[in-house]
């Protein structure tokens, strides 16, 4: 992304409780939404990223490569190539980001095929006929309700539909004219 520099803060220096010492810097800067934002960078996170950040000031444009690290939190992974400045490029100037690796490609797919999507449905499907005939006849034997909970299967999965003996117009209306 690229980023304009409103300020470069001081260099800080900390001691871990380990009795480490490391450095934070905090960069205050425009992101490409046009908002300001802050970003406090460690010399023990990315050490290029560090080192380079404490060399710009006000007005730089630089482009930030970031990435989620396994916290969850955005960090900044190096530097991507040289930004032009726009107030001295031509207007018909276009920058492109240089990448910070090649993408990658996805090789298999974690999604249920319809097969899949099919044997589970029916499986919820036995799982609650199997609740339902327990529940219609708590004290029968076990044959007896794996019987009465397929034969609800079935009556889920029966494709012709149902025969009523009581014609649309045989129902009376229960709306007051």
């Amino acid at each position: 992304m690229q980023i304009e520099i409103i300020d470069v803060g001081s260099l800080n220096t900390h001691e871990a409780k380990g009795g480490r010492k490391y450095q934070s810097i905090e960069v205050t800067y425009k992101g490409p939404d046009g908002r300001a934002s802050n970003k406090k960078l460690m010399s023990f996170s990315n050490p290029e990223v560090f080192k380079t950040a404490q060399t710009w000031s006000k007005g730089d444009l630089v482009n930030v490569v970031s990435e989620k690290d396994t916290a969850g939190y955005w960090q900044w992974t190096s530097i991507g190539g040289e930004v032009p400045d726009s107030r001295d490029a031509p207007l018909n100037a276009t920058y492109s980001p240089t990448p910070s690796k090649p993408a990658t490609r996805v090789t298999g797919s974690t999604y249920e095929t319809p097969e899949e999507r099919k044997i589970k449905q029916r499986l919820i499907v036995r799982q609650s006929s199997l609740t339902t005939a327990i529940a219609l006849n708590p004290k029968t034997d076990v044959d007896s309700t794996l019987a009465l909970a397929e034969k609800l299967v079935d009556w889920v999965y029966e494709e012709a539909a149902p025969d009523y003996d009581i014609a649309i117009d045989d129902i009376t209306s229960d709306i007051p004219l």
